[in-house]
């Protein structure tokens, strides 16, 4: 496996979180390095002024001494701090150079001395130095000749101890902006691609869908231009598609009757019944053939209604046929959609479940956001592996869904076309306590 997919398996699967994570970590990264950068040329820039700052204070020094006889030097030494300032013997010179310094000084120093070099003395030369403190000694001439190695103490500045916790402080207000600023960015980012999405969605559910608009960046708009033309073209294909299937269908019609009437003419019994049933037998799929076309390109204005009184309609109306429907579920419930195509789809799964099942029963039951009506029966059911091959047009099962039964293979097809112009989607599955289940999902309008 090649190392940036290794890398991609520990990263979220949310691209949101990808894009994000990337933009925190990159801008934190790239924070830190210019901190790091910053605080190098700071202290380049501290030591700068503080190597400066020693040059001019042993330089005020040395010209003092050399106003002095030789005699007074040690006296005038002595009345400064000794930790600070003493003179050394000239071998103890020694130590790592400090030219940066030695050439300050000989800017500094008057013509009555003369510097010969100025070092880092050794902490096992100067063992008495407290820790933090830095030794340097320079070493030269004055202008009588005496030779002079003055030590001296520098002591290292310590931050003032406020700096040690406002810098875990300023970090961390510094993080929560760099991951608000991102979050905000990844947001802003990604705007299109949902916006894209549930128009892919919706576009699922109803193929009229309104084009999505055309603004936004470039790269924005040509994806949202080719979108636009991928629907035109899903629009054109089914469109065509459902004009082949009915006229097709429609123009069966007529040879139909024509065999009808020429049936009638026929003396045999035995055959005339025979082709009769197979003339049923075409109408039947003729007719759900239109009514196939028709439910991929339903015309019918959604409105407000109560999905409960029209469940209780069906369920009265097949009762009154002498059918053993019955309703379960409150009145009230109010759904947008077609109410039409949505009687039509529940007949179809009413008169299914009657077929194959006996009896059917219909539920109703409320979520947060959605609707589901359920159809029940006490029928064999269907093969797991074969309830979504069901909802495809003219496929039927071999066993009690059979050609002799009257199926044609569209009526769930047909119901499922239905149920999508809805805005819902239509699922089987076998009941726990036998038979099939057709459960029928809606959105629940806000408000």
């Amino acid at each position: 496996m090649p190392a940036t997919h290794r890398f991609l398996r520990w990263l979220p699967a949310s691209l949101a979180m990808r894009i994000f994570l990337v933009l925190l970590i990159g801008i934190l990264l790239a924070a830190a390095l210019t901190f790091s950068l910053a605080q190098r040329d700071r202290r380049e820039v501290i030591a700068h002024f503080h190597a400066r700052e020693t040059a001019q204070r042993v330089s005020d020094l040395l010209n003092l001494l050399s106003m002095l006889p030789a005699e007074e030097r040690q006296q005038a030494l002595d009345e400064l701090s000794h930790d600070e300032w003493r003179l050394a013997p000239t071998a103890t010179c020694t130590g790592r150079p400090v030219p940066m310094l030695a050439r300050e000084l000989a800017q500094g120093v008057s013509d009555k001395v003369r510097i010969d070099g100025a070092v880092r003395v050794s902490k096992r030369v100067e063992r008495s130095s407290p820790p933090g403190a830095l030794m340097l000694a320079v070493r030269g001439t004055f202008a009588d000749g005496s030779e002079f190695c003055i030590v001296h103490q520098v002591q290292r500045r310590i931050p003032h101890p406020i700096e040690q916790w406002r810098f875990p402080l300023n970090l961390a207000i510094f993080v929560a902006l760099i991951a608000l600023l991102s979050g905000f960015a990844v947001r802003l980012a990604l705007r299109p691609l949902r916006r894209m999405t549930t128009a892919a969605e919706a576009f699922g559910r109803d193929i009229r869908q309104p084009a999505l608009d055309t603004d936004g960046p470039a790269e924005v708009r040509q994806a949202a231009q080719a979108f636009n033309v991928m629907q035109e073209r899903v629009r054109e294909a089914m469109a065509e598609r459902t004009q082949i299937l009915a006229a097709v269908t429609h123009d069966l019609k007529t040879p139909l009757t024509r065999m009808r009437l020429r049936l009638e003419a026929c003396t045999d019994t035995a055959l005339s019944e025979k082709l009769g049933g197979d003339l049923d037998a075409m109408q039947r799929l003729v007719d759900e053939g239109l009514d196939l076309a028709r439910s991929m390109t339903s015309t019918e204005a959604p409105v407000r209604m109560d999905i409960g009184a029209l469940l209780a309609s069906i369920a009265d109306d097949a009762a009154d046929a002498g059918q053993p429907v019955r309703y379960a579920g409150p009145t009230g419930i109010l759904a947008d959609g077609q109410p039409n195509g949505l009687r039509r789809a529940i007949e179809n799964l009413v008169d299914n479940a009657l077929k194959y099942g006996s009896e059917a029963d219909i539920r109703l039951e409320t979520a947060k956001d959605k609707i589901i009506v359920r159809i029940l029966d006490r029928g064999p059911g269907i093969p797991a592996d074969r309830l979504d091959e069901v909802l495809q047009p003219f496929v039927r099962l071999e066993a009690s869904r059979s050609r002799e039964s009257g199926g044609t293979g569209l009526g769930l097809a047909i119901a499922a076309n239905l149920v999508a112009a809805q805005g819902g989607t239509l699922t089987l599955a076998n009941a726990p306590v036998g038979g099939l289940e057709a459960r029928i999902t809606l959105p629940r309008p806000a408000g």
